[in-house]
């Protein structure tokens, strides 16, 4: 059973694809970097508008199910939003991302967890993030970590934006505080995304109306498929720009 769905699974992915669309024209280029206290790689790409003196907004954005997705890809998706609106990007190699198996062990999330939370601790530290603007985004299999590390913050993560995204509700309930239901949610998806993707959405949906979440916007893109799409992400994350959120703190393990 499991390998006739990993193998309509694939064969989804090879027709649709993952392909990055959005404009590479940016007047600065991504860093390969390395997080120091995991030895993971991170991408970052800081724009040329970029003032010391000025809070930077931050996107943090999860790749989905490698070799299919990597981090490289949302450089690639992301950068000229980032530089249009002078965000800070990261994008980390990351390793509870499998979309065909599903998100397997807690265990591969709390690494996960731990690796963008140091990464996040170590950019407060080398830049001036706009602490009021901080959105967890993420990809196909990328959204297990999305709501996994994403809820579990609420004090980090100022909005969540799930796209074409897996949902498993076992690894996620029980896992955040009650303060993460005020963080602003956007789950959506192409109308002729594979079959998993669009029910996990709507699944992530019910979810989180269910649990008392506040805001949980959901939109089915027409026409499309398994595709990019941050420009929604970001119309979104605008509408709910400078909120208050309080300081951050480092990471705090609560279960």
């Amino acid at each position: 059973m499991r390998m006739g769905l990993y193998g309509l699974w694939l064969a989804c992915l090879l027709v649709v694809g993952c392909a990055v669309t959005q404009p590479q024209d940016t007047r600065t280029q991504p860093r390969l970097m390395i997080e120091p206290n995991t030895g993971q790689y991170y991408y970052l790409f800081v724009p040329y508008t970029y003032r010391p003196e000025k809070p930077a907004p931050l996107i943090v954005s999860c790749h989905g199910t490698d070799p299919f997705d990597v981090a490289a890809h949302h450089v690639g998706e992301w950068k000229k939003l980032a530089e249009n609106h002078g965000c800070i990007l990261v994008c980390p190699k990351l390793t509870s991302t499998d979309g065909i198996l599903g998100a397997g062990p807690v265990d591969r999330l709390l690494y996960d967890e731990r690796v963008i939370m140091s990464i996040v601790g170590q950019l407060h530290y080398l830049y001036n993030i706009d602490r009021r603007n901080v959105l967890m985004t993420g990809f196909s299999g990328g959204g297990f970590p999305v709501y996994f590390v994403g809820l579990r913050h609420p004090d980090v993560f100022t909005a969540i934006a799930a796209r074409n995204c897996n949902f498993n509700e076992h690894s996620v309930d029980g896992w955040y505080p009650p303060e993460a239901k005020g963080t602003p949610v956007k789950v959506y998806f192409g109308q002729n995304d594979p079959a998993a993707i669009r029910v996990q959405s709507q699944q992530a949906v019910v979810y989180l109306r269910r649990k008392g979440f506040s805001i949980v916007e959901t939109e089915v893109i027409p026409g499309s498929g398994h595709e990019r799409h941050p420009e929604v992400a970001m119309k979104f994350w605008l509408r709910h720009w400078n909120g208050k959120a309080p300081p951050f703190r480092d990471i705090v393990r609560r279960k």
